[in-house]
């Protein structure tokens, strides 16, 4: 997380800043700055470690939501972003949750290319198939598998991203039903490529299993990088709740990327 109060680095700073040989090393970089219209507290724009943006990140979120406790003593705080404002809340430091509103399942909502079924886009590749596409704040594409795969998922991935099929490219999951109660969930994030966590990867694979019936109203899913809490209110909000780990803090010299 960056403090700027422009809403501005070039793609090139993006990248060196992302990059874990000669920057800071990150999957996703957090642009923020503090907003004064008297409605959100912060305005938030993220970017994926090749300097593409992104709407939302989960787990970005919920480390605004520690920094705001640290630095201001609140526990709630509201986060504009390109997809909505998004209500952060600080329960203790294990226990950030965030309510990514509602997921959208419309073709042209995801977005697609061409009105499919969404539940089911009938994708037939080495080891993905079929396919449940929807948004939740970004676009997901969930696959349910035998078995988490790294090379075979990165592999295939490359190859729906590349395609025709997502017009603002996607988020590939895929995802093992442990139980009723449990997944584990592997992603590929649009712009970094296989990542150790991801917050709307796995809200999306919660929602997407859900809807199929395999899990129930709250769920915890498994990643390489933790775990995390995602539920569903009766309103239809998904909400995602995990922990937010301080690694360091300080200061860059942009001007070593000139």
């Amino acid at each position: 997380i960056i403090f700027l109060d422009k809403n501005f680095l070039s793609e090139k700073e993006i990248r060196f800043v992302c990059d874990r040989k000669i920057g800071i090393g990150c999957d996703l970089l957090v642009i923020l700055r503090k907003n004064n219209d008297g409605i959100s507290d912060y305005i938030a724009s993220f970017f994926n470690a090749d300097g593409s943006e992104a709407e939302i990140c989960g787990n970005a979120l919920r480390c605004i939501g520690k920094l705001h406790y640290k630095n201001e003593s609140k526990k709630n705080c509201l986060v504009e972003t390109k997809s909505g404002l998004v209500d952060v809340e600080y329960i203790d430091t294990n226990n950030i949750s965030v309510d990514l509103g509602t997921p959208k399942f419309g073709w042209k909502d995801i977005p697609l290319n061409q009105n499919l079924d969404c539940s089911n886009l009938g994708i037939k590749l080495n080891y993905l198939k079929g396919g449940f596409a929807l948004n939740i704040g970004n676009p997901h594409l969930i696959f349910f598998v035998d078995k988490l795969l790294k090379k075979e998922l990165a592999k295939d991935s490359q190859i729906i991203i590349n395609g025709p099929i997502f017009p603002n490219g996607v988020n590939i999951s895929a995802v093992k039903i442990e139980s009723r109660g449990e997944l584990s969930v592997l992603t590929f994030e649009r712009g970094v490529g296989l990542t150790n966590a991801c917050g709307t990867g796995a809200s999306a694979s919660f929602v997407a299993a859900n809807k199929m019936n395999y899990v129930d109203d709250t769920t915890l899913i498994k990643m390489i990088g933790g775990k995390l809490h995602v539920e569903i209110s009766n309103d239809d909000h998904i909400f995602i709740t995990g922990g937010a780990s301080d690694v360091f803090e300080g200061m860059i010299d942009l001007s070593q990327n000139e």
